[in-house]
């Protein structure tokens, strides 16, 4: 990625001193109207932007907001984290501001328009943001990396991302990973996976990317082929769940065992098959994620894999505070991984 442009690359274009072209630009000092027209002109076509964050800490004043980015909320955890993030950093006398977008689009003129709002976002100098980074478009990352590039403060969490600042990362891909391995070592050969739409083009900041990467490593330890027909494109949550057993009940083949993604898209699928006249775990093993409360009052309680909200919360919080007290760390990834809950929804298959 290249450079920011400095003030010293403008100052060397009109061949200024420095505190001239500051001077110019700032609106200060005896500087002709021409002259400020000029230079004004050149850090425009150069693309300079005032490091206002340097110039904040230059004047001793420091602001108290830390903004939460995010892409679109959701019913379920991400929302949950959100708001645990919240009110630990105003535990700690922070403003909590939440900047959101309504709607879900890879479109070049989307990601474009999304990245413009985040720049001006920036340049409201907010003592730090931090981002929730599944499914930001890159425009957006990199003007988070430019941003802390210019002296701001990022904190990233849940998918890890190719840049140079810290990172709370929830490690999707192990989490789908180890329910595959778990229905394995149950005996299951005929395994299935529940998921939500992968987004066109695929990008790394999509979750269900590294599931499926997690799911099919699994099988591969196992030799066991990877099935097409068996992986499940759905909506998420509870219709997910009802479009999934439409989809199952239709096959003449059928996996002896599923991973879905979610607890409440679990859930619905269990309720449609069990009417269906499926009897689970008996014909079906399922294994759920995110262990939310409706899992243990299932027909059949759900054995499912957490997706510790706390304890991403606070460690986004931690890792924050101690950014700000210490600025010339290193950039620090920090994982935190799921546990397994054994209920009653996974039994050995009647036969592989």
């Amino acid at each position: 990625m290249r450079k920011p442009t400095t003030l010293k690359d403008v100052a060397g274009a009109l061949g200024m001193h420095k505190s001239t072209v500051s001077l110019a630009l700032s609106g200060k000092g005896t500087i002709s109207a021409e002259t400020r027209k000029r230079v004004s002109q050149v850090a425009k076509e150069l693309g300079y932007e005032p490091n206002v964050l340097a110039q904040r800490l230059a004047g001793g004043v420091e602001t108290t907001t830390v903004s939460i980015l995010s892409g679109v909320l959701d019913v379920g955890l991400a929302t949950e984290k959100i708001l645990l993030i919240q009110q630990e950093l105003s535990a700690h006398g922070f403003e909590v501001p939440l900047y959101t977008w309504h709607s879900y689009s890879a479109s070049k003129e989307n990601s474009e328009r999304q990245a413009a709002q985040v720049r001006n976002l920036c340049r409201q100098r907010p003592r730090a943001i931090v981002c929730a980074v599944q499914r930001l478009p890159n425009a957006i990352l990199q003007e988070l990396d430019a941003y802390q590039a210019r002296g701001g403060v990022v904190i990233s969490y849940d998918i890890e991302v190719p840049y140079e600042w810290d990172q709370i990362v929830f490690d999707r891909e192990d989490n789908a990973y180890r329910a595959a391995k778990y229905l394995l070592e149950a005996g299951h050969r005929k395994l299935g996976l529940g998921m939500s739409h992968l987004r066109e083009p695929v990008s790394p900041t999509d979750p269900q990317a590294h599931r499926l990467q997690g799911f099919q490593r699994a099988l591969a330890e196992y030799d066991v082929p990877f099935r097409p027909e068996w992986l499940f494109h759905t909506s998420t949550y509870e219709r997910g769940g009802v479009e999934l057993a439409k989809q199952f009940l239709v096959l003449r083949d059928r996996p002896t065992a599923l991973a879905v993604v979610n607890d409440y898209m679990a859930m619905a699928l269990m309720n449609e098959l069990t009417q269906a006249g499926v009897r689970l775990p008996d014909d079906l093993s399922l294994i759920g994620h995110d262990n939310q409360p409706i899992a243990t009052y299932c027909p059949v309680p759900l054995t499912t894999l957490t997706q510790p909200t706390e304890k991403i919360a606070q460690a986004v919080v931690a890792q924050l505070r101690k950014r700000l007290e210490e600025r010339e760390l290193p950039p620090q990834r920090i994982s935190i991984e799921s546990e397994l809950v054994e209920r009653q929804s996974v039994t050995r298959p009647k036969e592989n």
